[in-house]
């Protein structure tokens, strides 16, 4: 009776398992809903770099310490209230952001999640890794890993979905469905009281802790180069080929999805396989895919990079996690270190390629470097593997550096030069929270480098300095003392300020950089219009008094504030311009998020985008001239109601404190590109018959292209002539 009883709890206990994977699951694709909105909402914000990245290190931070914390809870009290603890914190803290709504509370929210997150599958692994053995847990835990990885695909898949109105309350609410039905699953079903239900050896453990060791190296170095990937895998797919955001995003989504794809196969044809061989096997797969990613020129070969890479990610993960779970007689303290290792992985691996960027100015280098520090640090779980196998140390250990050392760097030299008279470099970083673009000639692939890292630092400099969200900022400065002092400010903001307020003269408002006394409020064009009526009395350039003698702006009434987003794009892109040819740079062009300066002894070809659907209205050819646009695509939401037709965008017009609707895109040329910028947005809210005149009278250098809401063209007789361009060759750039 007593074996018969023990048979049928054993059987009980492993029916448990499938659910508490698809609890996991359930969670997961919330998480994943969440974390991928997120840098939507703040790109549309317009919110600083440092409070984006600020808030995801907090996530990963958030997971790195509750990992080993959770993981030793649960050998102690039990899995079960832990991972209903988790599930039911995470589905009510979107409460937070109905309490108190604005950027400020996502982001806590974000790190809040990042310890519910961490709890879920540090917890849910070892209550997983108490109930199986052997070949039984490499099966579940690529089952799990499948499941985990299809929820963070399907997730930003919902997100944007959910998101499409730019409007985040779904978002919120998928994420408190998705919590709240995974603590409903774990509370109908029982979980192992307590995670030291199974016992290693004495004998094994040492032997166990060796290969745990150098598991977690490995696992170190793969979660490096998942890190790098993730942080800068879109920049280089979208400045090497410059595809819609669709097509970039399933690019983006297919390493993922091999690995979903190819998890259970591995799960069922390899986990009677020595675990030590397929791990290395499947880390120096995706090391080499890694690699050879940069050298890839067209779709085909990033799909088969992509798909290289995460068949890797697919052969390493479940023999890892089951190694992680064996180690130890306390299984939560174990896998709780591991995933320890694992979101450190993923902080060190954007600041490492970050790092590299920054020093090199290239993407090639850092996914390169990433890549072979991964496949390094498998090198003792590699060793450990042959040694224990066939027993020679030495002969075994060389052959496979000089293996990895003849695959990773022969193909391709790390630090491969150009010399030749008209040598076209090609450069991606991040500044003013967009991708920036350089195309430099010159006759040195070094001194291209080093004016690119200085261009770069300059745009983040002034950038810092201009925007109103950095309260240390010159512009922040300002804004916080109006109505109570002067503020002493830099150099170039006092500059800016006094050509800001000059172009709003001449606009007669129409451009004013005191919109701020609306934009700096937080989804400022979803907003009623009526909320803004107070504020129009300060809407007004006219008040800003400005002392280029003593270096001090005032801005004499409290509420008021300064918005320079309409010009200082444009600024800072002419600023990284002049570093270009301070380097001694003769032909370049800056691109950033869309807006183009192009200067020297040669033609740039400008691709302009359409502004309802994929691909580009046409052609234009510029020479040392700049290319600005506007648009109700950037940032907007559509209306909800049958009443409002109109859609919501960040293009406020002053005078009827709401978005413009006199067109939907513009496009202007001018000599630099603050000017450009300025011009963009101006005549985007004047339409085209008063934004001529407007521009025959104060600009006539200048010119400008206008979409109508009718979709048909307008353009100032001056404005180049457009070709058409091939939709097989249509690209925001060309060259």
């Amino acid at each position: 009776m007593h074996i018969h009883n023990s048979k049928r709890s054993q059987k009980l206990k492993q029916s448990q398992i499938p659910l508490l994977i698809v609890a996991i699951f359930i969670a997961s694709i919330g998480i994943g809903i969440f974390t991928f909105t997120l840098p939507l909402l703040s790109l549309d914000e317009m919110a600083g770099g440092l409070w984006l990245g600020t808030a995801f290190s907090g996530y990963f931070i958030a997971k790195l310490l509750i990992a080993p914390l959770s993981g030793t809870i649960s050998d102690r009290n039990g899995a079960k209230k832990l991972l209903l603890t988790a599930t039911c914190s995470a589905a009510l803290l979107p409460l937070i952001y109905l309490i108190y709504p604005s950027l400020e509370s996502l982001y806590a929210i974000q790190f809040v999640l990042g310890l519910c997150s961490g709890t879920i599958k540090t917890v849910g692994m070892a209550a997983i890794g108490v109930q199986s053995t052997g070949s039984r847990l490499t099966k579940r835990f690529s089952i799990l890993a499948a499941g985990i990885n299809t929820a963070f695909f399907l997730g930003p898949l919902l997100g944007g979905y959910l998101y499409i109105d730019k409007d985040f309350i779904p978002v919120l609410t998928a994420l408190s469905v998705c919590m709240l039905a995974s603590f409903l699953l774990l509370s109908f079903y029982e979980l192992p009281h307590n995670s030291q239900h199974k016992t290693v050896p004495p004998s094994d453990l040492i032997e166990n802790r060796q290969t745990f060791a150098f598991t977690l190296l490995a696992v170190f170095g793969r979660t490096i180069g998942i890190g790098g990937l993730i942080a800068f895998y879109p920049v280089l797919l979208k400045s090497s080929l410059q595809l819609p955001s669709v097509t970039t995003g399933i690019l983006f989504s297919i390493p993922n999805l091999a690995t979903i794809l190819l998890l259970p196969f591995v799960g069922r044809f390899f986990s009677q396989t020595k675990r030590e061989f397929i791990i290395c096997l499947g880390f120096l797969i995706s090391a080499g895919g890694l690699y050879f990613l940069t050298n890839c020129t067209s779709i085909t070969g990033f799909v088969w990079a992509g798909i290289t890479i995460g068949a890797g990610s697919a052969l390493s993960i479940p023999g890892s996690m089951a190694i992680c779970a064996e180690a130890s007689n306390k299984q939560g303290k174990s896998i709780g270190l591991a995933n320890l290792i694992t979101n450190l992985g993923f902080i060190v691996g954007p600041l490492l390629a970050g790092t590299v960027i920054k020093f090199s100015g290239t993407l090639a280098i850092s996914f390169q470097l990433i890549a072979l520090a991964g496949a390094i640090l498998c090198l003792p779980l590699m060793y450990k593997a042959l040694y224990s196998r066939f027993k020679r140390k030495k002969i075994l250990i060389l052959p496979a550096i000089a293996f990895l050392l003849i695959i990773f760097l022969l193909p391709k030299g790390l630090l491969k030069t150009h010399n030749s008279e008209n040598a076209s470099f090609r450069y991606t970083d991040v500044a003013m929270g967009t991708i920036v673009n350089f195309t430099l000639q010159t006759s040195s692939e070094k001194k291209a480098q080093q004016a690119v890292r200085d261009a770069i630092a300059k745009m983040r400099t002034l950038q810092k300095d201009f925007d109103h969200r950095n309260k240390l900022g010159s512009i922040g400065r300002i804004n916080q003392a109006a109505g109570i002092k002067s503020v002493p400010i830099s150099a170039n903001a006092l500059k800016l300020i006094d050509r800001g307020l000059k172009f709003s003269e001449n606009s007669n408002g129409t451009f004013d950089i005191t919109i701020g006394a609306v934009t700096t409020t937080d989804f400022y064009y979803a907003l009623n219009p009526e909320r803004f009526q107070k504020r129009k009395p300060l809407i007004n350039y006219r008040l800003v008094e400005i002392d280029l003698n003593k270096g001090t702006v005032k801005l004499p009434r409290k509420g008021m504030a300064l918005d320079l987003g309409g010009m200082a794009k444009g600024t800072i892109i002419d600023a990284a311009a002049a570093e270009l040819k301070k380097s001694g740079i003769v032909n370049g062009l800056v691109e950033a998020g869309g807006d183009f300066f192009g200067y020297g002894n040669r033609t740039w070809s400008i691709g302009l985008k359409n502004p309802r659907k994929a691909g580009l209205l046409g052609e234009i050819t510029i020479k040392n001239m700049a290319v600005c646009g506007s648009g109700d695509y950037y940032q907007f939401i559509t209306p909800v109601s049958g009443n409002d037709r109109m859609r919501k965008h960040h293009i406020f017009d002053p005078f009827l404190l709401r978005s413009s609707h006199e067109s939907i895109a513009t496009t202007a040329i001018a000599p630099n590109a603050e000017t450009a910028d300025a011009l963009a947005t101006t005549v985007f809210i004047m339409g085209p018959i008063v934004g001529t005149k407007f521009l025959k009278q104060f600009y006539p250098n200048c010119s400008a292209m206008w979409v109508l809401p009718d979709k048909s063209i307008h353009t100032t007789d001056n404005f180049p002539k457009m070709t058409t361009v091939p939709k097989t060759v249509q690209t925001e750039v060309k060259q």
